[in-house]
């Protein structure tokens, strides 16, 4: 039996690892699917304070607390971040840390800065002021960012109900962990097993897509990918779950 820990992405919840969660734990495995501050069943606790600080601990506290070891620590899209700053401060707890169509970040790397570096590796610091300028001016008073869901996870016009299920359920997400550089005083992921799967079915050079092509033929990284957009775990989550306990006995 392996442990798992799923961490979703910006302006989703632990809700949207439902059917992920189902298949791993019919197979015999334990998975815990928490939602991060401020979002989801958490979105009353939305405010301006919330930092990456904020939730990589409660991540973390999820590992403490329910007294785990051996984890196979995943992340998807912006939750890469979180799962990279968890392994930086618990690698000892890891087993293997998995980015789902992710971010991975390196030291005083944000989701704002590297969206703009990995599209233009000639960004300058102007460019990346003017984009965490953009996601400020998208904020609400409260904090939260504004979601760009319908543009960025390839929903069809006539969206079938797994789009549909999400759209209901995505709220906003505090811009602070947005903006803000990670810190990470001990290489992150680095030195753990790892895999990146890309959600090939994703429209144009996403950010994932780009760094995807870093991983594909790097020895240190298993590479798979799943021929879906962007959410994976809601439009696939049999084939996820799959890649994930695959993940668990490679490491």
């Amino acid at each position: 039996m392996a442990t798992f820990v799923l961490v979703h992405g910006a302006w989703h919840g632990g809700w949207c690892w439902r059917d992920v969660r189902a298949v791993l734990r019919a197979r015999g495995h334990e998975a815990f699917t928490p939602t991060l501050t401020g979002l989801g069943e958490r979105s009353h606790l939305l405010s301006r304070d919330i930092g990456m600080d904020t939730h990589v601990a409660d991540v973390a506290n999820v590992i403490v607390w329910e007294e785990l070891d051996e984890v196979v620590l995943v992340g998807h899209s912006y939750g890469g971040n979180v799962i990279t700053g968890v392994a930086d401060r618990m690698k000892d707890r890891l087993a293997h840390a998995v980015y789902l169509d992710a971010f991975v970040p390196a030291d005083g790397d944000s989701s704002a800065s590297m969206a703009v570096t990995l599209a233009n590796p000639d960004a300058t610091d102007a460019d990346i002021g003017a984009e965490i300028k953009r996601r400020l001016d998208l904020t609400d008073e409260g904090g939260g960012s504004a979601t760009h869901y319908t543009n960025m996870f390839d929903i069809p016009k006539s969206p079938p109900e797994p789009y549909r299920w999400v759209e209901r359920r995505i709220t906003r997400h505090p811009v602070r962990t947005q903006i803000e550089p990670i810190r990470l005083a001990n290489g992150g992921s680095d030195g753990l097993p790892r895999t990146y799967i890309l959600c090939a079915g994703s429209a144009g050079p996403t950010p994932f897509r780009i760094l995807a092509e870093r991983f594909r033929d790097d020895p240190s990284w298993r590479y798979r990918e799943l021929p879906t957009g962007h959410d994976a775990m809601v439009t696939m989550p049999e084939e996820t779950a799959g890649l994930l306990i695959e993940a668990a006995e490679a490491s």
